[in-house]
């Protein structure tokens, strides 16, 4: 039988390899609009002008140390660590002009956000906004302390807000690149409409060609749109540009994955785990890579370290409850799936393969229908689930109620072998031998191995 999905880095689901039932494993991290691994846009941030008083009794250390915090872009997974020791030392210093303690903390809430601590991160995101809404006049808006709100508002989720603010700051300054970046960004990332995304990075990369950033965020927007090959071309420019850049190799890999071009996935997934070993997609999207080769330790070990960066990821932590059912290691699959669960209560698929995974240990089918139940609930027209719920009446020894489940799967994709098997199970349990007979031949016609894996779980 197969399994459903798998999850990799950042929101594309595709189909993954044969296994037993509907049972799910995402090949991409988000299964939502959610922010990408670095959660604010990391365009290049021009450092707020220093007064002349602050800048003559200012410390010299403070003076680099804030220059340090501020300049170029926003922190990315490479120099997150140093970017919030830079800052936090700024800050601590008590020495900051309240524009600049503003944008320090704009900048460390971002590293913050960078390094996992989301809690952390979004005080400083709404310490900055704060203090740019006590400063903003509204009788003479300015485009930088727009776009600077706008990534705040960004970064705490109030994705329309950030919206407004980055296209008022465009409005102001229509040649802002800050402003087109961060909202090109948002427009992939939470709305999911890339080819409004691409339109403000086509204008990002008119005026700053190079700008590396705008390459990789175009670049992974067209894989989205399945425009593969121009989303390589993007991607190929900035890592020839910035040889260093962990995302860049992560997206890349995205893209050779959607291709089928496993190979080449893992050497990018490889590149961007060697640059960046704190960057979850990358070892989300590698382990993924493992576990359909069979390789669970490896991925396992990925997933370990993924959930050491951001232990409130609940997708990596279904992730690995499929490497551990795939062990047989199933107390510990529902271990991890009921930890995805608790940080996401709609998470559908994670509530279905606690279901399968309870059912086949057999302690408790009520407990394991009931998943089931809610998986039905927040995905009707999954099939996965309708075969898993099929499977649990099968054990709970009603054929009349497995028969219902799989005429449902069945109705929609008359050729799907798990329906099939076990609309054939449930027939013969009922009597009727000959048209149980007759589905199970058709099964074994679509994937001949559905006998032996029917039979893994007590079916047969």
């Amino acid at each position: 039988m197969r399994f459903g999905r798998i999850l990799m880095g950042a929101g594309v689901v595709v189909c993954a390899a044969a296994a037993f039932y509907g049972y799910a494993y995402y090949k991409y991290a988000q299964r939502h609009a959610a922010p990408d691994i670095v959660a604010v846009p990391a365009p290049a941030a021009s450092p707020m002008p220093v007064s002349a008083p602050a800048a003559a009794t200012r410390a010299p250390s403070t003076r680099t140390l804030y220059d340090k915090c501020v300049r170029g872009s926003f922190p990315t997974l490479d120099d997150a660590e140093q970017r919030n020791a830079d800052c936090s030392r700024a800050i601590q210093s008590r020495e900051l002009t309240p524009d600049e303690l503003a944008l320090a903390r704009l900048i460390r809430g971002s590293a913050r956000m960078a390094l996992g601590d989301k809690q952390l991160g979004g005080d400083d995101y709404s310490d900055a906004l704060r203090r740019y809404d006590s400063m903003f006049d509204s009788r003479n808006p300015d485009a930088l302390n727009l776009f600077r709100r706008a990534v705040a508002e960004d970064a705490l989720g109030n994705t329309d807000k950030a919206l407004e603010l980055y296209s008022e700051a465009i409005r102001l300054d229509p040649r802002s690149t800050l402003a087109f970046l961060g909202r090109g960004i948002l427009l992939a990332s939470r709305k999911r409409t890339y080819e409004r995304a691409i339109e403000d990075l086509d204008k990002v990369l008119v005026l700053e060609p190079d700008n590396v950033l705008a390459l990789i965020r175009r670049g992974a927007a067209f894989g989205e749109l399945g425009e593969t090959g121009r989303g390589l071309v993007d991607l190929d420019r900035a890592i020839a540009l910035a040889p260093s850049s962990s995302q860049a190799y992560f997206y890349r890999g995205l893209i050779h994955s959607r291709r089928n071009e496993t190979a080449a996935a893992l050497s990018d997934y490889d590149a961007a785990v060697q640059r960046g070993p704190r960057n979850v997609d990358a070892l989300t999207s590698r382990a993924a890579i493992h576990s359909l080769d069979g390789k669970l330790d490896l991925a396992i070990q990925d997933l370990d370290a993924a959930i050491a960066v951001d232990n409130r990821n609940p997708n990596v932590f279904f992730n690995r409850g499929y490497a551990r059912f795939a062990k047989a290691e199933y107390q510990k699959a529902i271990t991890d799936y009921t930890s995805g669960i608790d940080l996401d209560e709609n998470f559908g698929l994670a509530y279905n393969n606690r279901c399968l995974t309870r059912a086949i240990v057999g302690q408790d089918l009520l407990r394991a229908l009931a998943d089931c139940d809610v998986a039905l609930r927040l995905m009707p027209l999954n099939l996965d689930v309708r075969d898993t719920r099929g499977f649990i009446y099968l054990k709970l020894g009603d054929p009349a109620l497995a028969l219902n489940e799989y005429n449902a799967a069945l109705e929609k994709d008359p050729n799907r072998a798990t329906a099939l098997f076990g609309r054939g199970l449930a027939r013969i349990r009922s009597g009727d031998i000959r048209g149980g007979e007759g589905d199970q031949a058709a099964a074994r016609t679509i994937n001949p191995e559905i006998d032996q894996q029917f039979a893994v779980y007590g079916l047969n």
